[in-house]
């Protein structure tokens, strides 16, 4: 009988080699490296950069970083509530600081002073990695300080000048709308994927 000359399939290997991707198929896309998780938001932000002012944060530092101090400012506030329920027998109604002054208040407090420089470092860092300068995270000082102290000093001299303080007012609340409208949609760009002037980008090669 005749042998069979027609070609065989190769045998299949499992020790084969794999073949080996590119890991960037497409020239001129960079690499996304991968998100930063909660916990790992919480202690860059508290722990490796918590008076940090320089250098980039992309989003996943900075939304898991805002997201873990509601969190804890829903906490702290039902407790303050509870608190002061506890405590409505021996508060003076007539005393507003007797309620600033209880436990829960004091606590906030304390809390939130010790969160102010993560919290403004984060949004400075947040800035930068979107080529922005990070004195935007302060510009409210310059907006509302010198219109605050207008209205001020209206109410000081008397209830005449009544148009113009509301004036001022509507005036102080128009800024602070724009400015946190401003804000948002900064805070919730994407990264520069190239260098810029404040750092390598953190989430693209």
């Amino acid at each position: 009988m005749e042998q069979n000359t027609y070609p065989q399939p190769p045998e299949f290997n499992q020790q084969a080699q794999q073949p080996q991707y590119p890991q960037q198929p497409y020239p001129g896309v960079p690499l996304v490296k991968p998100q930063m998780g909660f916990v790992e938001a919480i202690k860059t932000v508290l722990i490796k950069k918590y008076c940090c002012f320089k250098g980039r944060a992309r989003r996943s530092e900075y939304w898991n970083w805002v997201l873990a101090y509601f969190l804890l400012s829903f906490v702290l506030s039902m407790l303050n509530m509870f608190i002061m329920v506890s405590r409505m027998e021996v508060m003076d109604p007539g005393d507003p600081l007797s309620f600033y002054m209880s436990p829960g208040y004091i606590l906030l407090a304390l809390v939130g002073l010790a969160l102010f420089l993560p919290n403004l470092g984060v949004t400075v860092r947040r800035l930068h990695d979107t080529n922005r300068s990070g004195w935007w995270a302060v510009a409210p000082i310059v907006l509302y300080v010198p219109l605050y102290i207008a209205m001020l000093a209206m109410i000081k001299n008397g209830g005449d000048n009544f148009m113009s303080i509301m004036v001022i007012f509507g005036l102080l609340s128009l800024v602070a709308l724009a400015y946190c409208i401003i804000m948002l949609v900064w805070l919730c760009q994407d990264s520069d994927p190239q260098p810029n002037k404040y750092g390598p980008s953190p989430k693209y090669n």
